[in-house]
C-alpha cells in the first residue's frame, strides 16, 4: 500500500488508481474516471513487474519453504515496513506529512470508491498505519489481520519472525527492487500515457 502510494506520486498518475488496484476486481469498472482506470492497470503491471523481479525471487528464498506459498502476500507488507523504516532514502515529504496526504485525498473521493476500500481507509487513517509501517510490532498485525481475512489455510499469521530473521537480506533486495519499480512505473506512465489525478 505504501510503496504504491510512493509511486503513484513520483510517477505522476493516479493515487486513488493505484490504490485502488488492491480493491478492484476485473476491468475498472468504465464509470470511474480515466485517470483511476489507469491507476489500476498500472497497480497490476507494478505487481507482476514486481513478481518477475530477480531481487523479489531472492526475497522469496531468503524464506523458509513452509512460508514460501504466501511469500509473495507477505512480502508485499514487509516491502512497505522497509520503505517506512528508510523513508528518507525515497522521499524529500516526511512520512507523516505523506501519509496524511493519502488519508485525506481517500477520505475526499469516499463517496465514488468501493465499501471494501471506504472501510479499510478509515482504518488505516484512525490508526495512521502507513506511519505505523516502521513499527515492526504492526507488521506482525497486518499480517495476522490478513490471516484471518483469507479463507483457504494460510502462514501469515507466523511468518513475521522468519520475516525478521532476513532482514538484512529483504532490505538489500528491496534496495534494488524499489528504484527499478519505480522507474518500470515512470515508463509506463510515459508509454501509456497515463492520465493524472488524485
Amino acid at each position: 500500500m505504501l510503496a504504491h502510494a510512493l509511486i503513484a506520486q513520483q510517477a505522476g498518475c493516479s493515487l486513488v488508481g493505484n490504490l485502488l488496484g488492491d480493491f478492484v476486481r476485473g476491468a475498472p469498472p468504465p464509470h470511474y474516471p480515466p485517470a483511476w482506470q489507469d491507476g489500476i492497470r498500472l497497480h497490476r503491471r507494478i505487481d507482476g513487474f514486481v513478481d518477475r523481479h530477480a531481487a523479489s525471487a531472492r526475497s522469496v528464498a531468503r524464506l523458509p519453504a513452509e512460508q514460501r506459498r504466501w511469500a509473495r502476500v507477505a512480502l508485499d507488507v514487509y516491502y512497505d515496513h522497509l520503505l517506512a523504516c528508510d523513508w528518507a532514502r525515497y522521499s524529500s515529504v516526511p512520512l507523516a506529512r505523506f501519509a496524511a496526504g493519502v488519508y485525506a485525498t481517500l477520505d475526499e473521493h469516499h463517496p465514488a470508491l468501493p465499501p471494501n476500500l471506504v472501510r479499510f481507509a478509515g482504518f488505516m487513517a484512525s490508526r495512521d498505519l502507513l506511519a505505523g509501517y516502521r513499527e515492526p510490532a504492526v507488521i506482525a498485525e497486518v499480517l495476522a489481520r490478513m490471516a484471518g481475512r483469507v479463507r483457504r489455510p494460510n502462514t501469515l499469521a507466523n511468518v513475521f519472525p522468519d520475516l525478521a530473521a532476513a532482514r538484512d537480506g529483504i532490505a538489500q533486495d528491496f534496495s534494488q527492487l524499489f528504484p527499478a519499480t519505480l522507474a518500470f512505473a515512470r515508463s509506463e506512465v510515459v508509454a501509456r500515457c497515463v492520465q493524472p489525478a488524485a
